[in-house]
Protein backbone atom coordinates (compact mmCIF):
# COMPACT_ATOMS: atom_id res chain seq x y z
CA UNK A 1 0.00 0.00 0.00
CA UNK A 2 2.95 2.33 0.72
CA UNK A 3 4.22 1.76 -2.81
CA UNK A 4 0.78 2.57 -4.23
CA UNK A 5 0.80 6.06 -2.72
CA UNK A 6 4.50 6.81 -3.26
CA UNK A 7 3.78 9.40 -6.05
CA UNK A 8 1.89 11.49 -3.46
CA UNK A 9 5.25 12.43 -1.93
CA UNK A 10 5.49 14.96 -4.75
CA UNK A 11 3.75 18.16 -3.60
CA UNK A 12 3.05 19.21 -7.18
CA UNK A 13 1.50 15.81 -7.97
CA UNK A 14 -0.74 16.04 -4.88
CA UNK A 15 -2.06 19.47 -5.84
CA UNK A 16 -2.51 18.55 -9.49
CA UNK A 17 -4.46 15.39 -8.74
CA UNK A 18 -6.41 16.93 -5.85
CA UNK A 19 -7.78 19.83 -7.89
CA UNK A 20 -8.31 17.54 -10.87
CA UNK A 21 -10.55 15.32 -8.74
CA UNK A 22 -13.13 18.12 -8.50
CA UNK A 23 -12.81 19.10 -12.17
CA UNK A 24 -13.14 15.52 -13.41
CA UNK A 25 -16.26 15.05 -11.30
CA UNK A 26 -17.82 17.90 -13.27
CA UNK A 27 -16.64 16.41 -16.57
CA UNK A 28 -18.19 13.05 -15.74
CA UNK A 29 -21.43 14.74 -14.67
CA UNK A 30 -21.79 16.37 -18.07
CA UNK A 31 -20.53 13.62 -20.35
CA UNK A 32 -22.35 10.69 -18.74
CA UNK A 33 -25.57 12.32 -17.62
CA UNK A 34 -25.60 14.20 -20.94
CA UNK A 35 -26.61 10.96 -22.65
CA UNK A 36 -29.58 10.66 -20.30
CA UNK A 37 -30.58 14.27 -21.04
CA UNK A 38 -30.34 13.55 -24.78
CA UNK A 39 -32.54 10.47 -24.39
CA UNK A 40 -35.19 12.75 -22.88
CA UNK A 41 -34.87 15.22 -25.78
CA UNK A 42 -35.08 12.74 -28.68
CA UNK A 43 -35.99 9.15 -29.53
CA UNK A 44 -33.34 8.79 -32.26
CA UNK A 45 -30.74 6.08 -31.41
CA UNK A 46 -28.16 7.86 -33.58
CA UNK A 47 -28.56 11.15 -31.67
CA UNK A 48 -28.36 9.35 -28.32
CA UNK A 49 -25.16 7.57 -29.32
CA UNK A 50 -23.87 10.80 -30.86
CA UNK A 51 -24.16 12.42 -27.42
CA UNK A 52 -21.53 9.92 -26.23
CA UNK A 53 -19.42 10.21 -29.40
CA UNK A 54 -19.41 13.97 -30.03
CA UNK A 55 -16.95 14.76 -27.24
CA UNK A 56 -14.19 12.38 -28.40
CA UNK A 57 -14.90 13.38 -32.02
CA UNK A 58 -14.28 17.04 -31.21
CA UNK A 59 -11.21 16.17 -29.15
CA UNK A 60 -9.52 14.64 -32.19
CA UNK A 61 -9.47 18.01 -33.95
CA UNK A 62 -7.59 19.69 -31.08
CA UNK A 63 -5.25 17.01 -29.85
CA UNK A 64 -2.58 17.03 -32.58
CA UNK A 65 -2.08 20.80 -32.41
CA UNK A 66 -2.05 20.80 -28.62
CA UNK A 67 0.58 18.06 -28.46
CA UNK A 68 2.87 19.94 -30.84
CA UNK A 69 2.36 23.22 -28.97
CA UNK A 70 3.17 21.53 -25.65
CA UNK A 71 6.41 19.98 -26.95
CA UNK A 72 7.64 23.07 -28.79
CA UNK A 73 6.44 25.80 -26.39
CA UNK A 74 4.79 25.58 -22.95
CA UNK A 75 2.94 22.54 -21.65
CA UNK A 76 1.53 24.39 -18.63
CA UNK A 77 0.09 27.05 -20.93
CA UNK A 78 -1.62 24.38 -23.02
CA UNK A 79 -3.15 22.85 -19.89
CA UNK A 80 -4.39 26.22 -18.72
CA UNK A 81 -6.00 27.05 -22.06
CA UNK A 82 -7.66 23.62 -22.08
CA UNK A 83 -9.20 24.04 -18.64
CA UNK A 84 -10.49 27.52 -19.49
CA UNK A 85 -12.10 26.04 -22.60
CA UNK A 86 -13.64 23.36 -20.38
CA UNK A 87 -15.34 25.76 -18.01
CA UNK A 88 -16.33 27.99 -20.95
CA UNK A 89 -18.19 25.09 -22.58
CA UNK A 90 -20.10 24.41 -19.38
CA UNK A 91 -20.90 28.12 -19.08
CA UNK A 92 -22.37 27.97 -22.59
CA UNK A 93 -24.63 25.10 -21.52
CA UNK A 94 -25.74 27.13 -18.48
CA UNK A 95 -26.77 30.03 -20.74
CA UNK A 96 -28.52 27.71 -23.21
CA UNK A 97 -30.42 25.88 -20.49
CA UNK A 98 -31.46 29.01 -18.60
CA UNK A 99 -32.70 30.53 -21.87
CA UNK A 100 -34.93 27.50 -22.53
CA UNK A 101 -32.93 26.75 -25.70
CA UNK A 102 -31.74 23.27 -24.76
CA UNK A 103 -32.27 21.03 -27.81
CA UNK A 104 -30.36 18.03 -29.20
CA UNK A 105 -28.33 20.42 -31.38
CA UNK A 106 -27.40 22.86 -28.58
CA UNK A 107 -26.61 20.02 -26.18
CA UNK A 108 -24.27 18.52 -28.79
CA UNK A 109 -22.62 21.93 -29.19
CA UNK A 110 -21.79 22.10 -25.48
CA UNK A 111 -20.55 18.50 -25.41
CA UNK A 112 -18.36 19.23 -28.44
CA UNK A 113 -16.77 22.10 -26.50
CA UNK A 114 -15.94 19.69 -23.68
CA UNK A 115 -14.33 17.40 -26.23
CA UNK A 116 -12.15 20.18 -27.61
CA UNK A 117 -10.99 20.98 -24.09
CA UNK A 118 -10.24 17.33 -23.25
CA UNK A 119 -8.36 16.83 -26.51
CA UNK A 120 -6.25 19.91 -25.81
CA UNK A 121 -5.48 18.74 -22.29
CA UNK A 122 -4.95 14.97 -22.34
CA UNK A 123 -1.49 14.53 -23.99
CA UNK A 124 0.02 17.35 -21.91
CA UNK A 125 -1.62 15.92 -18.80
CA UNK A 126 -0.08 12.47 -19.28
CA UNK A 127 3.37 13.93 -19.91
CA UNK A 128 3.07 16.31 -16.96
CA UNK A 129 2.42 13.41 -14.60
CA UNK A 130 5.63 11.80 -15.79
CA UNK A 131 7.59 14.99 -15.11
CA UNK A 132 6.38 15.32 -11.51
CA UNK A 133 7.35 11.86 -10.24
CA UNK A 134 10.47 9.67 -10.54
CA UNK A 135 10.49 7.37 -13.60
CA UNK A 136 10.35 4.20 -11.50
CA UNK A 137 6.97 5.14 -9.98
CA UNK A 138 5.38 6.41 -13.20
CA UNK A 139 3.10 3.33 -13.66
CA UNK A 140 1.87 3.82 -10.09
CA UNK A 141 1.33 7.54 -10.74
CA UNK A 142 -0.72 6.79 -13.86
CA UNK A 143 -2.77 4.30 -11.85
CA UNK A 144 -3.44 6.91 -9.17
CA UNK A 145 -4.39 9.40 -11.87
CA UNK A 146 -6.82 6.84 -13.26
CA UNK A 147 -8.10 6.24 -9.71
CA UNK A 148 -8.93 9.92 -9.14
CA UNK A 149 -10.42 10.17 -12.62
CA UNK A 150 -12.73 7.29 -11.81
CA UNK A 151 -13.71 8.69 -8.43
CA UNK A 152 -15.34 11.36 -10.55
CA UNK A 153 -16.94 8.60 -12.60
CA UNK A 154 -18.58 7.29 -9.41
CA UNK A 155 -19.48 10.58 -7.74
CA UNK A 156 -20.30 12.54 -10.90
CA UNK A 157 -23.22 10.50 -12.24
CA UNK A 158 -24.79 10.02 -8.77
CA UNK A 159 -24.45 13.68 -7.86
CA UNK A 160 -25.48 14.76 -11.34
CA UNK A 161 -28.50 12.49 -11.41
CA UNK A 162 -29.67 13.76 -8.00
CA UNK A 163 -29.22 17.44 -8.97
CA UNK A 164 -30.87 16.90 -12.34
CA UNK A 165 -33.83 15.25 -10.68
CA UNK A 166 -34.24 17.84 -7.95
CA UNK A 167 -33.15 21.15 -9.48
CA UNK A 168 -33.20 20.81 -13.26
CA UNK A 169 -30.65 21.18 -16.02
CA UNK A 170 -29.55 24.79 -15.35
CA UNK A 171 -28.48 24.16 -11.75
CA UNK A 172 -26.95 20.89 -12.92
CA UNK A 173 -24.68 22.69 -15.42
CA UNK A 174 -23.83 25.46 -12.89
CA UNK A 175 -22.60 22.84 -10.41
CA UNK A 176 -20.56 21.13 -13.15
CA UNK A 177 -18.75 24.39 -13.88
CA UNK A 178 -18.21 25.35 -10.24
CA UNK A 179 -16.22 22.23 -9.39
CA UNK A 180 -13.81 22.94 -12.27
CA UNK A 181 -12.61 26.27 -10.86
CA UNK A 182 -9.99 24.94 -8.35
CA UNK A 183 -7.90 23.28 -11.06
CA UNK A 184 -7.71 26.52 -13.07
CA UNK A 185 -6.71 28.36 -9.90
CA UNK A 186 -3.91 25.86 -9.26
CA UNK A 187 -2.49 26.18 -12.78
CA UNK A 188 -2.61 29.99 -12.50
CA UNK A 189 -1.28 30.62 -9.00
CA UNK A 190 0.72 27.62 -7.82
CA UNK A 191 4.13 28.94 -6.73
CA UNK A 192 5.94 25.92 -8.09
CA UNK A 193 4.38 26.32 -11.50
CA UNK A 194 7.78 26.63 -13.20
CA UNK A 195 8.04 22.86 -12.74
CA UNK A 196 5.02 22.63 -15.02
CA UNK A 197 6.61 24.79 -17.70
CA UNK A 198 7.62 21.73 -19.62
CA UNK A 199 9.01 22.74 -22.97
CA UNK A 200 10.88 19.76 -24.34
CA UNK A 201 14.55 19.78 -23.28
CA UNK A 202 17.02 20.42 -26.04
CA UNK A 203 16.67 22.02 -29.44
CA UNK A 204 13.10 21.00 -30.18
CA UNK A 205 11.88 24.23 -28.58
CA UNK A 206 13.17 25.91 -31.77
CA UNK A 207 10.61 24.07 -33.91
CA UNK A 208 7.61 25.87 -35.34
CA UNK A 209 4.15 24.56 -34.54
CA UNK A 210 3.66 23.00 -37.98
CA UNK A 211 7.20 21.64 -37.91
CA UNK A 212 6.54 20.05 -34.52
CA UNK A 213 3.31 18.46 -35.84
CA UNK A 214 5.13 17.11 -38.89
CA UNK A 215 8.04 15.67 -36.88
CA UNK A 216 5.63 14.09 -34.39
CA UNK A 217 3.68 12.38 -37.17
CA UNK A 218 6.91 11.15 -38.82
CA UNK A 219 8.15 9.68 -35.57
CA UNK A 220 4.85 7.98 -34.77
CA UNK A 221 4.27 6.54 -38.25
CA UNK A 222 7.85 5.27 -38.62
CA UNK A 223 8.10 3.55 -35.23
CA UNK A 224 6.93 -0.10 -35.44
CA UNK A 225 6.25 -0.27 -31.71
CA UNK A 226 3.88 2.71 -31.82
CA UNK A 227 2.08 1.28 -34.85
CA UNK A 228 1.53 -1.98 -32.97
CA UNK A 229 0.14 -0.09 -29.97
CA UNK A 230 -2.18 1.86 -32.28
CA UNK A 231 -3.52 -1.33 -33.88
CA UNK A 232 -4.14 -2.99 -30.51
CA UNK A 233 -5.83 0.11 -29.13
CA UNK A 234 -8.22 0.33 -32.08
CA UNK A 235 -9.05 -3.38 -31.85
CA UNK A 236 -10.04 -3.00 -28.20
CA UNK A 237 -11.69 0.43 -28.12
CA UNK A 238 -14.03 -0.08 -31.09
CA UNK A 239 -16.19 -2.80 -29.48
CA UNK A 240 -15.67 -1.45 -25.95
CA UNK A 241 -17.57 1.73 -26.84
CA UNK A 242 -20.79 -0.12 -27.68
CA UNK A 243 -22.16 -0.58 -24.17
CA UNK A 244 -21.46 2.99 -23.09
CA UNK A 245 -23.03 4.44 -26.24
CA UNK A 246 -26.11 2.21 -26.04
CA UNK A 247 -26.54 2.30 -22.26
CA UNK A 248 -29.09 5.16 -22.24
CA UNK A 249 -31.28 3.14 -24.61
CA UNK A 250 -30.73 -0.08 -22.66
CA UNK A 251 -31.63 1.64 -19.39
CA UNK A 252 -34.77 3.13 -20.92
CA UNK A 253 -35.99 -0.11 -22.58
CA UNK A 254 -35.02 -2.74 -20.00
CA UNK A 255 -34.19 -1.06 -16.68
CA UNK A 256 -36.76 1.78 -16.65
CA UNK A 257 -34.64 4.02 -14.40
CA UNK A 258 -35.00 7.64 -13.32
CA UNK A 259 -32.20 10.21 -13.64
CA UNK A 260 -30.88 9.27 -10.19
CA UNK A 261 -31.14 5.56 -10.97
CA UNK A 262 -29.28 6.06 -14.23
CA UNK A 263 -26.53 7.93 -12.37
CA UNK A 264 -26.23 5.06 -9.88
CA UNK A 265 -25.93 2.57 -12.74
CA UNK A 266 -23.16 4.62 -14.34
CA UNK A 267 -21.38 4.84 -11.00
CA UNK A 268 -21.00 1.06 -11.01
CA UNK A 269 -18.63 1.35 -13.95
CA UNK A 270 -16.63 3.88 -11.94
CA UNK A 271 -16.46 1.49 -8.99
CA UNK A 272 -14.95 -1.17 -11.23
CA UNK A 273 -12.53 1.35 -12.69
CA UNK A 274 -11.39 2.50 -9.24
CA UNK A 275 -10.75 -1.08 -8.19
CA UNK A 276 -8.81 -1.72 -11.39
CA UNK A 277 -6.67 1.39 -10.83
CA UNK A 278 -5.65 0.19 -7.37
CA UNK A 279 -4.86 -3.33 -8.57
CA UNK A 280 -3.05 -2.38 -11.80
CA UNK A 281 0.44 -1.69 -10.32
CA UNK A 282 0.55 -5.18 -8.82
CA UNK A 283 -0.69 -6.75 -12.02
CA UNK A 284 1.99 -4.99 -14.02
CA UNK A 285 4.62 -6.29 -11.65
CA UNK A 286 3.53 -9.87 -12.31
CA UNK A 287 2.18 -9.91 -15.89
CA UNK A 288 3.25 -8.64 -19.30
CA UNK A 289 1.13 -5.78 -20.62
CA UNK A 290 -0.12 -8.10 -23.38
CA UNK A 291 -1.54 -10.50 -20.80
CA UNK A 292 -3.30 -7.66 -18.97
CA UNK A 293 -4.90 -6.39 -22.20
CA UNK A 294 -5.91 -9.92 -23.24
CA UNK A 295 -7.61 -10.52 -19.90
CA UNK A 296 -9.38 -7.15 -20.08
CA UNK A 297 -10.59 -7.84 -23.63
CA UNK A 298 -11.94 -11.29 -22.78
CA UNK A 299 -13.64 -10.02 -19.61
CA UNK A 300 -15.30 -7.18 -21.50
CA UNK A 301 -16.58 -9.50 -24.23
CA UNK A 302 -18.05 -11.96 -21.72
CA UNK A 303 -19.65 -9.14 -19.70
CA UNK A 304 -21.45 -7.72 -22.76
CA UNK A 305 -22.58 -11.21 -23.75
CA UNK A 306 -23.94 -11.78 -20.23
CA UNK A 307 -26.04 -8.63 -20.49
CA UNK A 308 -27.53 -9.94 -23.73
CA UNK A 309 -28.55 -13.20 -22.05
CA UNK A 310 -29.81 -11.54 -18.84
CA UNK A 311 -31.03 -7.99 -19.63
CA UNK A 312 -31.94 -7.20 -16.03
CA UNK A 313 -30.82 -4.75 -13.38
CA UNK A 314 -29.16 -7.50 -11.35
CA UNK A 315 -27.10 -8.55 -14.34
CA UNK A 316 -26.23 -4.95 -15.19
CA UNK A 317 -24.58 -4.42 -11.79
CA UNK A 318 -21.66 -6.89 -12.20
CA UNK A 319 -21.45 -6.23 -15.96
CA UNK A 320 -20.80 -2.52 -15.50
CA UNK A 321 -18.27 -3.17 -12.73
CA UNK A 322 -16.38 -5.58 -15.01
CA UNK A 323 -16.48 -3.33 -18.08
CA UNK A 324 -15.28 -0.35 -16.01
CA UNK A 325 -12.35 -2.37 -14.66
CA UNK A 326 -11.51 -3.80 -18.08
CA UNK A 327 -11.44 -0.35 -19.67
CA UNK A 328 -8.92 0.91 -17.10
CA UNK A 329 -6.66 -2.14 -17.37
CA UNK A 330 -6.55 -1.95 -21.14
CA UNK A 331 -6.22 1.82 -21.62
CA UNK A 332 -3.64 2.31 -18.86
CA UNK A 333 -1.60 -0.54 -20.35
CA UNK A 334 -1.76 1.09 -23.78
CA UNK A 335 -0.79 4.48 -22.34
CA UNK A 336 2.20 3.05 -20.46
CA UNK A 337 3.35 1.21 -23.60
CA UNK A 338 3.01 4.33 -25.77
CA UNK A 339 4.90 6.46 -23.26
CA UNK A 340 7.57 3.81 -22.76
CA UNK A 341 8.66 3.65 -26.41
CA UNK A 342 8.98 7.40 -27.10
CA UNK A 343 11.84 9.70 -26.10
CA UNK A 344 11.20 12.87 -24.14
CA UNK A 345 11.60 15.29 -27.05
CA UNK A 346 8.60 13.90 -28.96
CA UNK A 347 6.59 12.37 -26.14
CA UNK A 348 3.62 14.74 -25.94
CA UNK A 349 3.21 14.69 -29.73
CA UNK A 350 3.29 10.90 -29.79
CA UNK A 351 0.77 10.75 -26.96
CA UNK A 352 -1.46 13.18 -28.85
CA UNK A 353 -1.48 10.84 -31.84
CA UNK A 354 -2.09 7.91 -29.50
CA UNK A 355 -5.04 9.90 -28.14
CA UNK A 356 -6.37 10.17 -31.71
CA UNK A 357 -6.10 6.39 -32.03
CA UNK A 358 -7.87 6.02 -28.68
CA UNK A 359 -10.71 8.43 -29.47
CA UNK A 360 -11.15 7.74 -33.20
CA UNK A 361 -12.45 4.18 -32.68
CA UNK A 362 -14.46 5.50 -29.73
CA UNK A 363 -16.30 7.82 -32.12
CA UNK A 364 -16.62 5.35 -34.97
CA UNK A 365 -17.59 2.50 -32.65
CA UNK A 366 -20.23 4.54 -30.83
CA UNK A 367 -21.78 5.91 -34.00
CA UNK A 368 -21.44 2.59 -35.81
CA UNK A 369 -23.30 0.65 -33.13
CA UNK A 370 -25.92 3.40 -33.05
CA UNK A 371 -26.49 2.89 -36.78
CA UNK A 372 -26.57 -0.90 -36.35
CA UNK A 373 -29.19 -0.47 -33.63
CA UNK A 374 -31.50 1.27 -36.10
CA UNK A 375 -31.63 -1.98 -38.14
CA UNK A 376 -31.27 -4.63 -35.43
CA UNK A 377 -32.87 -5.11 -32.00
CA UNK A 378 -30.81 -3.69 -29.16
CA UNK A 379 -29.76 -7.08 -27.79
CA UNK A 380 -28.63 -8.23 -31.25
CA UNK A 381 -26.49 -5.10 -31.53
CA UNK A 382 -24.81 -6.02 -28.26
CA UNK A 383 -24.14 -9.52 -29.63
CA UNK A 384 -22.32 -7.93 -32.56
CA UNK A 385 -20.29 -5.85 -30.10
CA UNK A 386 -19.31 -8.92 -28.06
CA UNK A 387 -18.13 -10.76 -31.19
CA UNK A 388 -16.09 -7.75 -32.31
CA UNK A 389 -13.73 -8.24 -29.35
CA UNK A 390 -12.44 -11.54 -30.80
CA UNK A 391 -9.92 -10.08 -33.33
CA UNK A 392 -8.26 -8.11 -30.54
CA UNK A 393 -7.45 -11.39 -28.77
CA UNK A 394 -6.45 -13.40 -31.86
CA UNK A 395 -4.03 -10.76 -33.16
CA UNK A 396 -2.01 -10.36 -29.95
CA UNK A 397 0.90 -12.44 -31.36
CA UNK A 398 0.97 -10.20 -34.45
CA UNK A 399 0.84 -6.86 -32.60
CA UNK A 400 2.59 -7.44 -29.28
CA UNK A 401 3.03 -4.41 -27.01
CA UNK A 402 6.73 -3.44 -26.97
CA UNK A 403 8.81 -3.13 -23.81
CA UNK A 404 11.72 -0.68 -24.12
CA UNK A 405 14.34 0.38 -21.55
CA UNK A 406 14.00 4.11 -20.99
CA UNK A 407 17.79 4.46 -20.73
CA UNK A 408 18.07 3.56 -24.42
CA UNK A 409 15.91 6.60 -25.30
CA UNK A 410 18.23 9.19 -23.77
CA UNK A 411 19.43 11.78 -26.27
CA UNK A 412 23.06 11.56 -27.42
CA UNK A 413 25.13 14.74 -27.61
CA UNK A 414 26.61 15.26 -31.09
CA UNK A 415 29.73 17.27 -31.97
CA UNK A 416 29.06 20.61 -33.68
CA UNK A 417 29.52 20.88 -37.44
CA UNK A 418 31.87 23.31 -39.16
CA UNK A 419 29.99 25.00 -42.02
CA UNK A 420 30.53 27.94 -44.31
CA UNK A 421 29.25 31.40 -43.45
CA UNK A 422 27.03 31.39 -46.55
CA UNK A 423 24.75 28.67 -45.07
CA UNK A 424 21.55 30.02 -43.50
CA UNK A 425 19.33 27.95 -41.10
CA UNK A 426 16.41 28.12 -43.55
CA UNK A 427 18.46 26.90 -46.52
CA UNK A 428 17.34 23.64 -47.99
CA UNK A 429 16.59 21.00 -48.83
CA UNK A 430 19.74 19.32 -47.52
CA UNK A 431 21.01 16.09 -49.10
CA UNK A 432 23.17 13.79 -46.97
CA UNK A 433 25.41 11.20 -48.61
CA UNK A 434 27.04 8.42 -46.58
CA UNK A 435 29.60 6.39 -48.53
CA UNK A 436 30.38 2.84 -47.39
CA UNK A 437 33.05 0.33 -48.45
CA UNK A 438 31.77 -3.14 -47.54
CA UNK A 439 33.52 -6.48 -47.83
CA UNK A 440 31.98 -9.00 -50.22
CA UNK A 441 31.16 -11.45 -47.42
CA UNK A 442 29.33 -8.74 -45.42
CA UNK A 443 27.04 -7.33 -48.12
CA UNK A 444 23.89 -9.23 -47.08
CA UNK A 445 24.32 -8.42 -43.39
CA UNK A 446 25.08 -4.79 -44.26
CA UNK A 447 21.89 -4.43 -46.30
CA UNK A 448 19.89 -6.00 -43.48
CA UNK A 449 21.31 -3.47 -41.01
CA UNK A 450 20.35 -0.68 -43.40
CA UNK A 451 16.67 -1.63 -43.12
CA UNK A 452 16.87 -0.77 -39.40
CA UNK A 453 18.79 2.42 -40.11
CA UNK A 454 16.14 3.43 -42.65
CA UNK A 455 13.52 3.50 -39.85
CA UNK A 456 15.77 5.73 -37.73
CA UNK A 457 16.49 8.18 -40.56
CA UNK A 458 12.85 8.48 -41.62
CA UNK A 459 11.32 8.93 -38.18
CA UNK A 460 13.85 11.68 -37.43
CA UNK A 461 12.91 13.64 -40.55
CA UNK A 462 14.78 12.06 -43.45
CA UNK A 463 12.87 11.75 -46.73
CA UNK A 464 13.63 9.99 -50.02
CA UNK A 465 15.93 7.61 -48.20
CA UNK A 466 17.73 5.04 -50.32
CA UNK A 467 20.79 2.82 -50.69
CA UNK A 468 22.63 2.57 -54.03
CA UNK A 469 25.47 0.34 -55.18
CA UNK A 470 28.30 1.51 -57.44
CA UNK A 471 28.07 -0.19 -60.86
CA UNK A 472 31.86 -0.20 -61.31
CA UNK A 473 33.22 -0.82 -57.80
CA UNK A 474 31.99 -3.90 -55.96
CA UNK A 475 31.21 -3.26 -52.30
CA UNK A 476 30.82 0.51 -52.66
CA UNK A 477 27.42 1.71 -51.40
CA UNK A 478 25.89 5.15 -51.03
CA UNK A 479 23.17 5.93 -48.48
CA UNK A 480 21.17 9.06 -49.34
CA UNK A 481 18.37 10.99 -47.71
CA UNK A 482 16.95 14.51 -47.71
CA UNK A 483 16.03 16.89 -44.89
CA UNK A 484 13.82 19.93 -45.66
CA UNK A 485 16.22 22.56 -44.25
CA UNK A 486 19.62 23.00 -42.64
CA UNK A 487 17.97 23.85 -39.32
CA UNK A 488 15.86 20.70 -39.67
CA UNK A 489 19.03 18.67 -40.18
CA UNK A 490 20.58 20.13 -37.03
CA UNK A 491 17.41 19.28 -35.10
CA UNK A 492 17.55 15.76 -36.52
CA UNK A 493 21.10 15.33 -35.22
CA UNK A 494 20.01 16.51 -31.77
CA UNK A 495 17.19 13.96 -31.65
CA UNK A 496 19.29 10.80 -31.99
CA UNK A 497 18.85 8.57 -28.95
CA UNK A 498 21.26 6.02 -27.57
CA UNK A 499 19.29 3.23 -29.29
CA UNK A 500 19.34 5.14 -32.61
CA UNK A 501 23.10 5.59 -32.44
CA UNK A 502 23.56 1.89 -31.68
CA UNK A 503 21.63 1.01 -34.84
CA UNK A 504 23.74 3.49 -36.82
CA UNK A 505 26.95 2.10 -35.29
CA UNK A 506 26.04 -1.44 -36.37
CA UNK A 507 25.65 -0.23 -39.96
CA UNK A 508 28.84 1.85 -39.81
CA UNK A 509 30.78 -1.16 -38.47
CA UNK A 510 30.55 -2.86 -41.87
CA UNK A 511 32.57 -0.07 -43.46
CA UNK A 512 36.18 -1.05 -44.17
CA UNK A 513 38.57 1.48 -42.73
CA UNK A 514 39.29 2.98 -39.33
CA UNK A 515 37.70 6.36 -39.95
CA UNK A 516 34.18 5.10 -40.62
CA UNK A 517 32.03 5.89 -43.67
CA UNK A 518 32.49 9.20 -45.45
CA UNK A 519 29.62 11.66 -44.81
CA UNK A 520 28.97 14.56 -47.20
CA UNK A 521 26.29 17.21 -46.85
CA UNK A 522 24.91 19.33 -49.70
CA UNK A 523 22.51 22.29 -49.60
CA UNK A 524 20.34 23.29 -52.55
CA UNK A 525 21.95 26.28 -54.32
CA UNK A 526 18.72 28.32 -54.15
CA UNK A 527 19.65 29.53 -50.66
CA UNK A 528 18.28 32.31 -48.49
CA UNK A 529 21.39 34.33 -49.29
CA UNK A 530 20.74 33.97 -53.03
CA UNK A 531 17.08 34.93 -52.58
CA UNK A 532 18.12 38.06 -50.69
CA UNK A 533 20.57 38.97 -53.44
CA UNK A 534 17.85 38.58 -56.10
CA UNK A 535 15.48 40.68 -54.02
CA UNK A 536 18.09 43.42 -53.62
CA UNK A 537 18.77 43.32 -57.38
CA UNK A 538 15.05 43.70 -58.14
CA UNK A 539 14.77 46.64 -55.77
CA UNK A 540 17.75 48.32 -57.40
CA UNK A 541 16.33 47.77 -60.90
CA UNK A 542 12.99 49.25 -59.83
CA UNK A 543 14.79 52.26 -58.37
CA UNK A 544 16.71 52.84 -61.60
CA UNK A 545 13.61 52.46 -63.79
CA UNK A 546 11.47 54.71 -61.64
CA UNK A 547 10.96 58.12 -63.28
CA UNK A 548 13.05 60.84 -61.66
Amino acid sequence: MTELFSPLRSRAFRWLEGTALFANTGVWMVTLVGGFIMERLTTSPVLVTLAAAISPLASIFAVVFSGAAADSHDRRGVLLVAKIMLIGSVALLVVISSSQLLTPATLLLGLAGLGLANGTSSPSWWTTIGSLVPPEVLPVALSLDSFQWNIGQVVGPVLGGAVLRGAGTTVFFVLCGAVMVPLIGFLLFWRGRDDLRLSTPGASAAESLMGAISSGWRYFSNTPGLRAIAARTALYVTPATALGALLPLFAAHYLHTSALGYGLILALSGVGAMFASLVFPRLQGRLHLDAIVAAATLANALAVAALVVWPTLWAAVPVLVVTGASWVWATVAFTIAARQVTPEWVQTRSLSLFYVVLQGPFVLGGLGFGVIDTFLPLRDTLVVAALTFIPGILLIPRFGLPVVARSSLQLVVNPSLAIGEHIHPDDGPVMILVEYRVGEEDVDDFLESMTELRIVRRRLGGTRWGVFQDVTTHGKFLETFLVPSWNGYLLQRDHYTKADREIEARAFAFNQGADGPRITRFVHPDTVEAARARSAWRREMLRLLRPQ
